[in-house]
């Protein structure tokens, strides 16, 4: 199963460069994600844009597979993505600013995708401010499961919630990434 590591964003809102390569303990956030990819035994795809030409660089001096597509907006660009490399079956995206994922929540994700039998999933941590009356199951964690082969219309999806604060870790401003280094710490000791 191909995993498209989305890394092609602007990222404004953090204010430090190409989001991919910002660094966490002295490695980039798409390490974090490549690695919890690879030991889950999925086969790696970096989107990039032209927007992070220095990602693309990064992933062509390491080795790891990219493919550039325009930069159109996130979802265009997974649909260029799976029509570039020819997916018709189940695919993951997963952003690549997610530091705190690891292999077993992605082998989690899928199974549980496959035995509902739907074309699509969504994955979500639970909110904690979250009241009976909201329609969202919770905080989105930026990876979800799709099929190639309707990309173009809407999936049916499960709506998987894994109880880990470490996924809420989506770094899109520098109080996100401060918070990110310390709950990593914390992991670590």
């Amino acid at each position: 199963m191909f995993a498209l590591i989305m890394a092609g964003g602007r990222a404004s809102r953090l204010g430090m460069g190409e989001k991919a390569l910002t660094r966490i303990h002295d490695k980039p956030l798409l390490s974090f994600v490549l690695n919890a990819v690879e030991k889950a035994d999925l086969e790696p795809m970096v989107i990039v844009s032209p927007l992070t030409p220095y990602t693309t660089n990064y992933c062509r001096m390491h080795d790891i597979p990219w493919i550039c597509t325009d930069g159109k907006g996130y979802v265009q660009d997974i649909c260029q993505a799976v029509d570039e490399l020819s997916i018709s079956g189940p695919f993951l995206t997963i952003c690549a600013d997610l530091p705190g994922i690891t292999a077993d929540h992605i082998r989690n994700v899928i199974e549980q995708f496959h035995e509902s039998g739907r074309p699509a999933c969504s994955v979500w941590a639970p909110d904690p401010k979250k009241t009976s009356s909201d329609t969202i199951p919770g905080i989105p964690v930026g990876m979800n499961i799709l099929t190639g082969s309707m990309i173009d219309e809407e999936q049916e999806e499960i709506q998987i919630i894994i109880p880990d604060p470490l996924l809420t870790l989506n770094i899109n401003t520098p109080e996100d990434l401060k918070r990110a280094e310390i709950m990593i710490e914390r992991m670590k000791s």
